[in-house]
């Protein structure tokens, strides 16, 4: 059976699209594995026709709090809005969901499982976020839609010069087209110009005019994604905003120029602009736009970054399939009857690889060492059960004000996720007990254990050297 996933998001002339095209986006990644119900207070008619006919359910919303009663612990909750307050999603959490936040301003407090920000050049130091927030940061997160997924995957070839694309997504409240056209069109390299301009757009009588003046402008209005990507794909040059719309330029292999015209593209602007994605823009004036241009032609015009690999969907189908394995895996105090079965994980030669001690180890000392660790009361012990199945433990020694971690994976359950889960389990459990003063969580990890090293760096742990192996440390507060 399925497990529900509610997208709470919103869309308009006003506001832009890119809130929904990105959410549509990921809804498509996760179809096969969730049943996805859209709830929206604002949202145009052709968007929600979309939704339906890619499958999904749809709910109209009067208020924020109308989902709420509809949800159950057993769901998950997808919230992409800049409106949405800190509150809403800790009633979301209170009520017992995971929660996951597409976040790229990071300018409040969050309480999500999961933040998602595609993004370059970002750092989960910049959040206000708990200690159980795992981040998927970055580019190798691109929320775009199959039809760029798949262009992302496909070997470049470079476009004839003569041919751009200028889009300024679904609304394009500025009427920033018109003022690209007007630019571009002054090129006589450019021996083809195409417009697209998305179902929110109101300036359709002030582009006609000037289109009709050209015999090489084509405007297409509201296509679809697989004709986006097309386009982008014959393109040379691209004109875009930095927003949901320049990653999926990204994918094309055409060159892009880009800028920001409202302050919540700023972020995004800086970002992509440190990673060398773009020709900047800077403000779209026409003076910034035309110098972009005669940049591009000119021999000062970069390559762009290689930053969208195309496979961004199998990362997100991973990171909220553990979501779903984080509601059936649950830890309880070790107790002296698990020597046994922790003795058998701790002497498997694949743990034993990346343990710090090398040493062989005899079930007369582990079973010694378990009764010290036992009657310790400056160590927490516990042991993870899988749907029932014992499949692993976590361990905090306690330093004063730090909790060192340490904890392994039942050599049968690696591969899936689960020892992010159970670090996951293991620090709610940590943090939920108020009879010690703990402000800092550390661990110590081999170079060579790349999966630890990665899901620690997820968690937001910051990472230094510490003789030949590194530790990885949060502050909790």
């Amino acid at each position: 059976m399925k497990s529900k996933l509610y997208i709470r998001t919103d869309g308009s002339s006003s506001i832009g699209l890119g809130h929904l095209v990105r959410c549509i986006a990921l809804a498509k990644m996760l179809v096969e594995n969730f049943d996805i119900y859209f709830a929206c207070k604002q949202i145009p008619d052709s968007i929600i026709d979309e939704i339906r006919n890619a499958g999904f359910s749809f709910m109209r919303l009067q208020n924020d709090e109308a989902l709420l009663p509809v949800l159950s612990p057993e769901d998950l909750v997808v919230v992409d809005s800049y409106e949405i307050e800190s509150d809403y999603q800790l009633a979301v959490k209170k009520i017992g969901c995971q929660l996951v936040s597409i976040d790229d301003l990071h300018e409040k407090p969050s309480y999500a499982d999961l933040v998602l920000n595609h993004t370059p050049c970002v750092s989960p130091g910049e959040y206000d976020a708990k200690p159980y927030t795992q981040f998927a940061l970055g580019p190798d997160y691109a929320l775009i839609r199959p039809a760029f997924l798949e262009l992302a995957g496909k070997k470049k070839q470079q476009a004839q010069s003569g041919s751009v694309l200028i889009c300024f997504g679904g609304s394009d409240s500025r009427n920033l087209t018109r003022t690209a056209l007007n630019v571009v069109s002054g090129f006589k390299q450019f021996k083809k110009i195409c417009i697209v301009t998305g179902a929110a757009y109101r300036h359709q009588e002030s582009l006609a005019a000037i289109v009709n003046e050209h015999e090489n402008v084509i405007h297409y209005n509201d296509i679809s994604a697989e004709d986006m990507a097309g386009q982008m794909a014959e393109a040379s040059l691209c004109i875009v905003p930095a927003s949901g719309i320049l990653t999926e330029a990204l994918t094309s292999g055409a060159k892009i120029i880009s800028g920001m015209y409202v302050d919540n593209q700023r972020f995004v602007f800086e970002n992509y602009k440190k990673a060398n994605a773009f020709i900047s823009a800077e403000d779209f004036s026409e003076e910034n736009l035309l110098s972009a241009v005669k940049k591009y032609f000119s021999q000062e015009s970069p390559e762009n970054a290689l930053l969208v690999d195309g496979k961004s969907g199998e990362r997100i189908k991973r990171l909220f399939r553990q979501l779903v394995a984080g509601q059936h895996l649950h830890l309880r105090k070790l107790t002296s009857d698990d020597a046994e079965i922790t003795y058998r994980w701790a002497s498997d030669q694949q743990v034993r690889r990346y343990s710090l001690n090398q040493n062989e180890i005899q079930y007369a000392d582990h079973v010694d060492w378990l009764s010290r660790k036992l009657t310790d009361p400056k160590c927490l012990f516990y042991i993870a059960s899988f749907y029932d199945k014992l499949i692993g433990s976590i361990r905090f020694d306690l330093h004063g004000e730090e909790a060192v971690i340490s904890y392994l994976l039942d050599p049968e359950y690696q591969g899936q996720g689960l020892g992010a889960v159970l670090l996951k389990k293991g620090i709610l459990s940590l943090c939920e007990n108020t009879e010690q003063n703990i402000t800092r969580i550390s661990g110590i990890v081999m170079p060579d254990n790349i999966s630890s090293c990665k899901t620690f760096e997820r968690f937001g742990f910051t990472k230094e050297t510490e003789g030949e192996n590194y530790k990885y440390t949060m502050n909790i507060g």
